[in-house]
């Protein structure tokens, strides 16, 4: 009878221990021990514990559970773990079957040529050793003709070795459960896997791709966390989230305008009408193909297209159609007038609704509508959120720079000025704040069974990544010698009509790297703004950022963006490097034999994202969106919050900053450009 009371008391503790570690991220674990040790004829990695690291944290950084730790550990039954504490982590032994084996992919990349006067593709193709046919694959517009300064996309081919595990599929299972159970994303398991667009299928064997861990890594090396786009809050786990309620079938419907009344042959039909037909068409196509993509991954998704353009009585008009309360998500409408008619009817009946597109002249109504609608998901960050977000990378990037705020004080801007420098400011003052309290430590060597583990490492921070994370998540935290540091004004203001470059000049500093934060636009005073600052460049080391306009003004000189390091931010960016959009845009030349557009490549993107979110948990996802956030890969460009705490809409949060290198666009953030964005 004891026995039984102290394995249910036991048991206790290991479900309430795991109900707290879920309810909160653990911090990354990064003196992860690599040397075995031999112990009674059994084998060991020895943990010396820090601060804030859990069982849990700890379990998953060595691929053991809780359990195995407690059973090889006894004095930590019923204690919690101390600072300092040594303990012993079992070596987990993998089965043979599952040794990884290797496979070479061809990978594709692309560099930019612009083209001269008299060049010709024979040319362009014999100078980068390539072949016509592949020029014109990669850019078929050229075979209209090349134009100076024109830029076409030059193919680089590539080897790269995967490591991965064969696994026999079970009957019922699906690439959403495969990629949850390993830990990798759908895209990873296609790359290796080409015969899955055929779909997926029982008793099928497919390669898992896996990572090696290198075995020559020392103990207790400081590792930073890789810099998030945004901001990970603890995640307080939904029970819902662990055993979502699903169907077989879901029901979407995309209200989208279409005007098509103004399609036909009607002599009374303007060409600008019909023009306006089509604007959303390319939204269209790629939805659709976005759900053929989740229908060939066994997703049952049937989508219901309306009619909805800028008119109230279209949207009241969908409202009257008795399906449209039986779905399970509503795309649209696009125009906020008549966006609060459908937003009121899902909310009422408990349905997710996606504003599908954002405009900054706008931003005041959306915003408002975030804060009415909890059931609304804004799918394109606000513009106040985008020149934050730029804010946040400054502190992170640029801290200890001169940083200038350029602008000319435009009409209706104002507030998103004052909001932005304030951001910055506040940023800045809290890292000097943390920067100046920040702890150092030696870990020494122990000893322990008689076995001296480890050795002493110097300079090891101890200052827990969740003060940073805070920081980046504009929580501040209540101490009286923070007050000291609020205040400081650590921007530079210029009004550029009104002081001139040559205030802006004496404002810079030769000895320290100048950053330009840019907020203003109009075609013909950044072509001149530029040119004034590329001939400071010799004197003035400096970063410039600017407003996403930038990047379509074509009197802009292009040598000026790259000279001066300028960085874009935006919420919709194109890498036309990553496999998946380059298998994206073959897909729909194929189906609609024209070039995908951002709005295309915007519209399969969000189309992936609530199509996934639905077959993963169900019309409910909105509970678990802290979940998703947590394990989001980088090339999904979504991170929701709620504009409200807990009572508004979710916004995307996700901002791209990108810049120019050797005619490429370069998305600075992305792991894979860390080499190439290095700062100077």
């Amino acid at each position: 009878m004891f026995k039984k009371i102290a394995l249910l008391i036991t048991a206790l503790y290991l479900f309430a221990a795991g109900m707290q570690l879920q309810a909160q991220e653990s911090p990354q674990i990064v003196n992860r021990s690599t040397t075995i040790q031999n112990v009674n004829g059994k084998e060991y990695f020895f943990h010396p514990v820090l601060q804030g690291q859990t069982l849990f944290s700890i379990a998953r950084a060595y691929g053991v559970t809780v359990e195995d730790i407690l059973r090889e550990n006894p004095e930590l039954q019923g204690q919690d773990l101390r600072y300092d504490q040594m303990i012993r982590i079992p070596v987990k032994q993998q089965p043979t079957s599952t040794e990884p084996q290797t496979k070479t992919l061809k990978e594709v990349t692309f560099i930019e040529h612009q083209v001269k006067r008299r060049e010709t593709v024979y040319g362009i193709s014999r100078m980068h050793n390539i072949s016509e046919s592949e020029l014109l694959e990669h850019n078929p517009e050229i075979r209209r003709g090349l134009r100076t300064n024109m830029i076409v996309r030059i193919p680089q081919y590539r080897q790269k070795v995967v490591n991965f595990i064969e696994y026999a599929v079970p009957p019922r299972q699906t690439l959403f459960s495969i990629s949850r159970e390993f830990g990798v994303s759908i895209a990873e398991i296609e790359k290796l896997n080409p015969e899955l667009k055929d779909g997926l299928k029982a008793g099928q064997t497919i390669r898992i791709p896996v990572e090696t861990v290198s075995q020559h890594q020392p103990p207790f090396v400081y590792e930073p966390e890789e810099v998030k786009p945004q901001p990970m809050a603890p995640v307080i786990t939904d029970p819902y989230c662990e055993n979502p309620s699903l169907k077989n079938t879901y029901n979407v419907a995309l209200l989208i305008p279409l005007y098509l009344e103004n399609i036909g042959d009607d002599a009374d039909i303007s060409q600008q009408a019909r023009e306006r037909s089509f604007t959303f068409m390319e939204y269209y196509q790629g939805i659709v193909l976005a759900l053929d993509s989740m229908r060939a991954r066994g997703a049952d998704i049937r989508l219901t297209v309306m009619d909805v353009c800028d008119s109230e009585l279209k949207a009241r008009q969908a409202t009257w159609n008795t399906n449209l309360g039986e779905m399970d998500l509503i795309i649209g409408p696009f125009f906020p007038a008549v966006f609060p008619v459908i937003a009121n009817f899902a909310r009422q009946r408990g349905i997710p609704i996606v504003a599908p597109l954002y405009s900054a002249s706008e931003r005041v109504v959306w915003n408002d509508m975030l804060k009415e609608y909890p059931n609304m998901f804004q799918a394109q960050p606000g513009i106040q959120t985008q020149v934050n977000d730029m804010a946040n990378y400054i502190v992170e990037n640029y801290s200890q720079d001169n940083i200038i705020l350029v602008h000319n004080n435009q009409p209706g801007i104002s507030g998103l000025i004052s909001g932005y420098k304030k951001s910055l400011n506040e940023g800045l003052n809290r890292l000097e704040f943390y920067h100046d309290s920040i702890n150092m430590a030696n870990l020494d060597g122990y000893f322990f069974n008689g076995v001296y583990v480890g050795e002493r490492i110097t300079n090891v921070y101890v200052l827990n990544d969740s003060l940073l994370k805070a920081q980046r998540a504009g929580n501040l935290i209540t101490a009286p010698e923070i007050n000291k540091y609020k205040g400081r004004d650590n921007v530079t203001e210029i009004i550029l009509s009104r002081d001139g470059i040559d205030q802006l000049t004496s404002a810079m500093d030769k000895n320290r790297r100048n950053v330009i934060v840019s907020l203003m636009g109009g075609e013909a005073v950044i072509a001149n703004y530029t040119r004034q600052l590329n001939q400071l460049r010799e004197t003035y080391d400096m970063v410039v950022f600017g407003v996403p306009q930038w990047s379509e003004y074509r009197s802009v000189d292009y040598n000026y963006l790259r000279n001066l390091n300028v960085h874009i931010f935006t919420s919709d960016f194109v890498d036309y490097e990553n496999p998946d959009n380059l298998h994206f845009i073959r897909r729909y030349r194929t189906d609609n034999h024209v070039e995908p557009g951002p709005m295309g490549f915007w519209a399969a993107q969000t189309g992936m994202y609530f199509f996934t979110a639905l077959m993963q948990y169900g019309s409910n996802f909105s509970r678990c969106i802290d979940v998703m956030n947590q394990h989001k890969a980088y090339d999904t460009p979504f991170w929701f919050q709620r504009k409200n705490d807990y009572e508004g809409g979710f916004e995307n949060q996700f901002v791209y900053i990108y810049t120019f290198r050797d005619y490429r666009l370069i998305d600075v953030r992305n792991p894979r450009n860390k080499s190439i964005t290095q700062q100077k």
